[in-house]
């Protein structure tokens, strides 16, 4: 229930004078003194959990609760980052520098003002490679599409790279996937909260994009349909695939050694380094011989087979839609001894040099089949696996897409196209209002409207003349979004062959990402 405080503010948005109230809404959180703008109620950095600090470094989540009064008027800070995967991710995502601190489990709500009928719920899940991201990020404020949409909006931060994903001999090996479950525990705030912001708990889709949108593939992967805490789900450029089912635990020994905690192996190594501050342990991982902290296989969050997984009936059997953007490839950097390093590291198996080029076409150069290779076994053909899977299980209501569209302004280095993540300033509204086009405009608004269809109502298509996916090539299911300066909500949806932009996957990818144990 919400009672408005005897204080009012005056707040400018946009240049507009707007009215603004003091509200507080009571949550397991404590009795949480959030802001009413123009009939939108705004509650940020919320408290779900203990600070993950001292001797907690390296813990499961410990919920927060409280009963006592906590101001919720601005963002908490941002998990621990790390950038050493390239410069160009950290110009864009971490420009200007986003507060950090390893005190970082807050969340966010967006709701309309309460009415008697409950709204759907959007649980957003950033993206970073796991490695960086932010709840905070200006592109991913929720306020525009809740309000323009009438649906509730939340946001959370995980623990990310080492203080999320550690990889410890020395842990439990269920207790080293910790970013994965801080993300079940906000899931677990919602579903006990929700309802006192005017959300129903039972209508919530979970929705992310590049790391964020592998946390969602996770989460149905480890879910049961009768255990999710979420009826849909929206994946945006990756879905987990097939992945080693044996752990490698050298990197830890390796920040372990570099940062003066070599005793043996244990508790009091892990004593030691629960002394070491974040600062010193973010300077390492920031450098050049850290390496990638990512999920282990636990069978608990993470999986080696989530695609025989959904065949088998293991998984939570929820609508959802899954694609990826036309040049997700284009911020590699990556030349072909990379790239193939890169794949041992992560499948523990690659294709030559001369196997990759005969999957293009003969006229383009390394780099142009670098990105295209990316963007294949990255993200197109994880969507098309999880999707024909899906499909083939009787998994109702699954949709699959491309999205195609290219602004001068959202140009952020040469050539990048419709590059990885760039739909997001289009679904948050969070697009430049300055030197968008008014084709950017109404596109914002139409990928706003069909991702709140869908999350209001995943049984109907999320946007005109979008048909359900069904694989193969004698059916016409693939959605193309907004080619050929189609933004309106009645021709974003242009349908292509089912299978017509998987050529390289059944070729040779699927191969390495679809390995049935």
């Amino acid at each position: 229930m919400r009672f408005p405080f005897p204080l009012a503010a005056v707040a400018t948005v946009q240049a507009s004078v707007s009215w603004a109230a003091f509200v507080s809404v009571n949550t397991t959180s404590g009795l949480l003194r959030g802001l009413e703008t123009n009939g939108l109620l705004t509650f940020k950095g919320i408290r779900f959990a203990h600070p993950p600090t001292g001797p907690l470094r390296w813990e499961p989540p410990a919920p927060f609760t409280s009963t006592t009064l906590q101001n919720t008027g601005s963002f908490g800070p941002s998990c621990v980052q790390k950038f050493s995967v390239g410069a160009i991710y950290e110009q864009l995502f971490n420009t200007p520098p986003l507060p950090e601190s390893e005190d970082c489990l807050f969340l966010n709500v967006w709701a309309p003002v309460p009415t008697e009928q409950k709204l759907p719920v959007l649980i957003w899940i950033y993206g970073g490679g796991l490695a960086f991201g932010a709840a905070r990020d200006p592109e991913y404020d929720g306020a525009s599409i809740a309000s323009n949409k009438h649906i509730v909006v939340v946001s959370f931060n995980y623990r990310m790279n080492v203080f999320g994903f550690p990889g410890s001999a020395d842990l439990p090996l269920d207790g080293n996937n910790l970013g994965f479950l801080d993300q079940e525990l906000a899931f677990k705030w919602v579903q006990q909260n929700i309802a006192c912001f005017g959300g129903d708990p039972q209508r919530v889709t979970i929705v992310g994009q590049s790391a964020g949108s592998l946390s969602v593939s996770a989460a149905i992967s480890r879910h049961s349909s009768s255990s999710a805490p979420f009826r849909a789900a929206i994946m945006l450029s990756l879905a987990q695939v097939s992945t080693p089912p044996t752990p490698s635990f050298v990197l830890f020994d390796s920040l372990a050694s570099a940062l003066g905690c070599t005793q043996a192996p244990g508790a009091t190594q892990l004593a030691c380094l629960r002394k070491v501050p974040a600062s010193a342990i973010r300077t390492f991982t920031n450098g050049p011989s850290s390496g990638f902290f990512g999920p282990r296989v636990d069978n608990l969050t993470f999986f080696s087979d989530p695609l025989q997984r959904i065949r088998t009936g293991l998984t939570a059997r929820v609508p959802f839609i899954i694609g990826n953007t036309q040049d997700d490839g284009t911020l590699s950097s990556f030349n072909m001894t990379d790239l193939a390093a890169f794949l041992v590291t992560i499948f523990g198996s690659f294709p030559t040099a001369d196997e990759v080029r005969s999957l293009y076409p003969s006229g383009l150069n390394d780099n142009a089949i670098i990105s295209e290779a990316i963007r294949d076994f990255g993200n197109l053909c994880p969507a098309g696996l999880w999707a024909g899977a899906a499909v083939g299980a009787g998994v109702a209501d699954v949709y699959r897409y491309t999205y195609g569209p290219i602004f001068a302004d959202n140009q952020p280095f040469p050539n990048a196209g419709a590059w990885h993540s760039s739909e997001l300033p289009e679904i948050f509204g969070t697009f430049n209002h300055s030197t968008a086009t008014s084709s950017e405009v109404e596109l914002s608004h139409t990928m706003q409207t069909l991702i709140a269809n869908f999350v209001k109502d995943p049984s109907v298509p999320p946007a005109p003349h979008w048909p359900k996916y069904v694989p193969g090539n004698t059916t016409t299911t693939l959605a193309r979004l907004a080619y050929e300066g189609n933004v309106a909500l009645g021709n974003v949806v242009q349908v292509a062959e089912s299978d017509s932009v998987d050529g390289p996957c059944d070729a040779l990818w699927n191969q390495i990402l679809d390995i049935r144990v």
